[in-house]
């Protein structure tokens, strides 16, 4: 009877040992910080009952507070997959993906998260960033400026907007944008650098040019600082005082290939073809994307009847960006010096083409019938 008695103790024990934990206990660990402790004992609820919904959405977030955000992630579409309409659950998985740095990920549930809260300002504002990190800043403008309504003092909501806004060739957002940075910090080189970019997007050049000089007296040995005050002035055919500022540039980095190739477009441009053939094909060498090298080099070689490797030239620049009509017409022009009609024709073909498609793209962005 003893025996019987010890046995029956020793089981019980045991029972008591091993029992599954509660949602209760699991919440009361996560409520203390105990939440490795908090994620096991989920876990064991779960093995217990793998269809609990709001156990997959609990063990999501003490996997998001271990910044397990993969794992939380995977529980929280559990979750969804069990009940799609279990309150906060798109949210945090949207959040949990965003931390990942997945922002195309985090776009749909997040977009559901809003749709089922329209006045979520942590949804919008999420929504926004994802769409910014994702490179579509149309639509991170779209939510970023629903978002700093409520925050116009978040500086770095703030920079995210107005980088949509020049990122989207919406300037005048921009401007307005950067306008508020630099009264928040007069001082940011940066800013006042994204500033000229926007103006010149505008087509304000020499605006641009004193905003761009602005960020350069501020960080006066910044990289490419100098490069783009020359680039502004290069626009504006003022070659005395692009040169300025593209041999400044060279003084801080002696092998910038764009400068190097900016400095031989304006020998070209001067009628000095031995220089500026040996500043292209500097550049080229050293940076095999600086487009207008190759656009350069091409024209110098077509001068001197030197066709076959112009055409290489024109190759690798459209190569470089195969949407810029530019290089498929002189493509053509060269095929029909050397009599290759046939190649000629096809280049041409490709301007109309990319023509087309830019006249179209317009019309469709103006809401206009590009037939009419």
């Amino acid at each position: 009877m003893k025996v019987l008695f010890l046995s029956l103790l020793l089981s019980c024990l045991l029972h008591a040992q091993t029992k599954t934990p509660s949602p209760g206990d699991a919440t009361a660990l996560a409520q203390q910080g105990k939440f490795a402790e908090a994620e096991q004992a989920w876990h064991a609820i779960l093995e217990r009952n793998p269809n609990d919904a709001k156990a997959y959405a609990s063990l999501g977030f003490v996997l998001s507070r271990e910044q397990k955000y993969a794992d939380a992630a995977a529980a929280y579409r559990k979750a969804i997959a069990l009940a799609p309409k279990l309150p906060g659950v798109q949210l945090n998985l949207g959040l949990a993906e965003f931390k990942q740095g997945k922002f195309e990920a985090a776009i749909p549930p997040l977009h559901a998260a809003l749709a089922s809260d329209p006045q979520s300002l942590q949804a919008t504002t999420l929504l926004g960033l994802s769409y910014y990190g994702g490179k579509h800043y149309e639509q991170a403008v779209k939510y970023l400026q629903l978002a700093i309504v409520s925050d116009q003092s978040n500086k770095e909501l703030l920079q995210a907007l107005a980088q949509s806004c020049l990122s989207a060739k919406n300037y005048s957002c921009a401007l307005e944008e950067f306008g508020k940075l630099v009264q928040m910090d007069p001082n940011s080189s940066a800013v006042h650098l994204f500033t000229a970019e926007a103006l010149d997007g505008e087509g304000k050049t020499e605006e641009a040019i004193k905003e761009a000089q602005t960020s350069l007296r501020l960080s006066p040995q910044e990289p490419d600082l100098n490069f783009v005050v020359g680039h502004l002035y290069w626009e504006e055919e003022k070659y005395d005082e692009a040169v300025a500022a593209f041999e400044a540039e060279l003084r801080i980095d002696p092998e910038n290939a764009k400068a190097i190739a900016y400095l031989g477009d304006i020998a070209m441009k001067r009628g000095d073809n031995e220089k500026a053939l040996k500043l292209l094909r500097k550049a080229a060498q050293l940076q095999e994307n600086v487009r207008l090298a190759y656009m350069d080099i091409a024209g110098i070689l077509v001068d001197q009847k030197q066709y076959a490797e112009a055409l290489s030239a024109l190759r690798r620049a459209v190569k470089l960006d195969p949407t810029q009509s530019d290089a498929h017409f002189r493509l053509g022009h060269v095929y029909k010096l050397m009599g290759d009609n046939a190649a000629a024709e096809k280049e041409f073909a490709k301007v109309r083409e990319l023509k087309e498609k830019k006249d179209h793209d317009i019309s469709r962005k103006l809401g206009t019938n590009p037939t009419n």
